[in-house]
């Protein structure tokens, strides 16, 4: 685990991408520039925008490994120190937004013989975030706005639903429940992995009081930046993929698995004020 403290403007962004696997041919690459130009540019009216990297930027699959197939494999970047110099040449550019780059389970498979995310942070002077990390984020003043626990994830998010209102559900309470014990004062806790693109808000609950001889309504909400965040009042992220899990006149070992086919895209948290008020999907 790794603690990174990032000073922000009031108003900003944070864009969360991860589980490129580059070096796969199911590898969305123009999904990818398009990801990184609205980066790049104005964001809902905004300028600032911040990028933390959520991991299995490469494929990192050998010739050891039994899901490595020459079918679907890009031969280009057959090797892994090709893929991982790939991922660096597109996102230097934007090494100034990066607040951290996490590893995944991909990179992780071939750490014994070199650390490729941390290669690439020591490129470009950005924070390693090792598998997981937590940000604060810190006006000018130093006064901490909100934490973010990020890590790339392991498991599945699964829902045994047959109704997509139900399934839905589900995956973000399965989603809850795998995070919600790992910070208690992050106010965003976003995993990886999965592949999939969801957003699990916090709720507002409503309770009652009796003042000046009246009853009144209320709604409970958390302090952004407190001590201890109730788990109802925080912000869950499964941050997406930008690898497909099917593609014509191939096998891929995803298909080959029975994994469902999920969306592309990413989420984009929107701080206004120094506070948090909404995160966005965006689709590749």
């Amino acid at each position: 685990m790794e603690f990174v403290d990032i000073e922000v403007p009031q108003n900003f962004n944070v864009f969360f991408f991860g589980d490129l696997h580059i070096g796969s041919l199911l590898f969305h690459d123009s999904g990818f520039d398009a990801a990184l130009a609205l980066a790049g540019g104005e964001y809902h009216g905004v300028k600032t925008n911040r990028i933390i990297g959520m991991g299995d930027y490469i494929e990192a699959i050998d010739h050891s490994d039994k899901r490595f197939d020459t079918h679907t494999i890009d031969l280009k970047k057959i090797r892994p120190e090709l893929q991982a110099e790939h991922f660096r040449d597109l996102i230097k550019p934007h090494r100034r937004q990066i607040d951290v780059l996490l590893y995944g389970n991909h990179e992780d498979t071939l750490m014994r013989y070199y650390d490729y995310v941390g290669g690439i942070c020591r490129d470009l002077s950005v924070a390693y975030g090792t598998y997981t990390s937590i940000i604060s984020y810190r006006n000018k003043r130093g006064e901490l706005l909100f934490k973010v626990y990020a890590a790339h994830g392991r498991g599945s998010i699964k829902s045994a639903a047959d109704d997509p209102i139900r399934v839905e559900a589900n995956l973000n309470l399965s989603l809850k429940r795998k995070l919600k014990n790992k910070a208690g004062d992050c106010a965003v806790a976003a995993m990886g992995h999965s592949h999939l693109l969801l957003v699990s808000k916090p709720k507002k609950t409503l309770y009652m009081t009796s003042e000046d001889g009246a009853i009144k309504q209320n709604y409970m909400e958390g302090e952004q930046a407190a001590r201890y965040i109730h788990p109802d009042h925080r912000y869950y992220l499964n941050t997406g993929t930008f690898r497909r899990t099917s593609m014509r006149g191939v096998s891929d070992y995803a298909e080959k698995a029975m994994y469902d086919p999920v969306v592309l895209g990413f989420p984009v948290l929107l701080v206004r004020e120094g506070k948090i008020v909404d995160v966005v999907k965006e689709y590749v």
